[in-house]
């Protein structure tokens, strides 16, 4: 498994190549040592001079830098003589079938990989030969040696990866922390749906991390938060429970390891229920206990004895917070315009308009409402009408509607309310409430989050 990749336009990624590789270059040393390990295959090396100048993150832009480089110089040697045919329509039909014929043969295109690999003109001047490929030297060069970029880049930019926190999947939050479903399994959070307040989620209460080691002789992984890239890093040491065997049921439950060095887990000791004691495959690492609220980076540290591999930073949102409680407060606009409060008041046609005021806040805001609740399950949506102009009616209650910097009514908000206008109000006494939930996935799951209420009760009559 790995992160979702989004096309970028070229031209784009040509500049983020440039910056990634000028970034490296300020560093000689560290520049001249990841390029020996380039050429070496040495993926511990290779990311270990990256992450000395911070850019780990940008492991495949520089491998596929140094492999097109080293590409021209492999091709200019391997193919000396310049291609003397124009590039047309029929020269690139006959290399087509010609390439086709060779491409069923794996072994002869692992053979082509491995004369390139050594940079022997000889044997690969044979080899075409040998295949009827001559008349296409620089082609076959540039189509082998992009195979050989793909391949060596996998090996060296391989690292240990989160893929799923709070069952969201991680190539599917932003920058900021925010994460939008679908979920895996998809019935724990849904797809978004930012107009009904679904989208853009912190995580809270108890998070379900999952991911994958690639490193085929690791023995141990732990997990660690910080509060920035740079750290510190706090080990997540957690019990993490599981099952040995579906039927009969056998529980079993994993500990970290204690001491000076905590937080370790053993490998062998995965149960099959949380993807098995092997290095391969997708795993239940911990169920991690989140902090207070705010931005956090995630990191999975993976180790064999010897060597030891470092997930790039996972930025993730947590909010355990529930909105604070929401402000109502009713008041009678006289038609002269004075203001009368309203707590359990009686209220008829003629007397006036009321004026409802609002305070309802939360910095992952999803989705508030406002209504008066009457008896028989009555409930209806509070409109505002406009105040002395014209206008169209405005429904108070409201989603975060993709804004993430919505926060819903920070402030004390008044609007004027014709109770009378609306035909579904009938005479009774009201609870004119509002409420207000936020975003946040809880214990892997959405439910509407955390949630406040608050309301002032009235009695309307005709």
């Amino acid at each position: 498994m790995s992160e979702r990749s989004f096309e970028p336009d070229p031209l784009d990624e040509l500049r983020e190549i440039a910056a990634a590789a000028e970034k490296l270059a300020g560093d000689a040393e560290a520049f001249v040592e990841a390029f020996d390990a380039h050429a070496a295959s040495d993926a511990a090396r290779f990311q270990a001079a990256l992450d000395r100048v911070g850019l780990v993150d940008r492991c495949d832009l520089i491998c596929v830098y140094f492999c097109e480089k080293r590409c021209v110089g492999t091709c200019a040697s391997l193919c000396p003589e310049p291609p003397t045919r124009p590039v047309d329509a029929k020269e690139v039909l006959e290399f087509t079938h010609a390439l086709a014929r060779v491409a069923k043969d794996r072994r002869a295109l692992e053979r082509l990989l491995a004369i390139a690999e050594k940079g022997d003109a000889k044997a690969w001047a044979a080899e075409l030969k040998k295949l009827e490929l001559t008349a296409y030297c620089h082609q076959v060069c540039r189509f082998v040696c992009r195979t050989r970029c793909k391949r060596n880049c996998r090996h060296l930019c391989a690292r240990p990866l989160i893929t799923r926190i709070s069952s969201i999947p991680t190539a599917q939050f932003d920058a900021q922390g925010f994460g939008t479903g679908p979920s895996v399994p998809p019935f724990q959070v849904p797809p978004p749906n930012p107009a009904a307040g679904v989208g853009d989620h912190p995580i809270g209460a108890s998070s379900w991390l999952m991911g994958v080691f690639n490193f085929a002789t690791a023995t141990q992984y732990k997990l660690e938060y910080a509060i920035s890239t740079a750290g510190p890093w706090v080990t997540i040491a957690e019990p993490v429970p599981g099952y040995a065997s579906m039927w009969p049921i056998i529980h079993v439950t994993r500990f970290p390891s204690g001491g000076v060095d905590p937080g370790w887990y053993d490998i062998a000791d995965i149960p099959m229920s949380d993807g098995g004691p092997t290095t391969t495959g997708e795993k239940t690492l911990v169920y991690w206990t989140t902090p207070g609220d705010g931005l956090y980076y995630l990191r999975l540290r993976v180790r064999d004895g010897a060597t030891e591999k470092v997930s790039a930073p996972r930025a993730v949102r947590v909010d355990n917070t529930a909105p604070p409680t929401p402000i109502i407060k009713l008041e009678l606009k006289t038609p002269a315009g004075d203001l009368k409060p309203l707590k359990c008041g009686q209220v008829k046609k003629g007397d006036g308009l009321i004026r409802i005021t609002v305070e309802a806040h939360d910095d992952n805001f999803s989705a508030l409402s406002v209504a008066a609740e009457g008896n028989s399950s009555l409930s209806v949506p509070v409109v505002a009408v406009p105040e002395g102009t014209s206008g169209p009616a405005v429904p108070l209650s409201k989603t975060y509607n993709g804004n993430a910097a919505d926060t819903g009514y920070p402030v004390p908000t008044s609007f004027i309310w014709d109770p009378w206008s609306d035909p579904k109000i009938v005479p009774c006494c009201y609870i004119v409430r509002i409420d207000i939930n936020d975003r946040a996935v809880l214990n892997n799951t959405w439910s509407g989050g955390h949630g406040g209420s608050g309301w002032e009760a009235i009695e309307i009559g005709f």
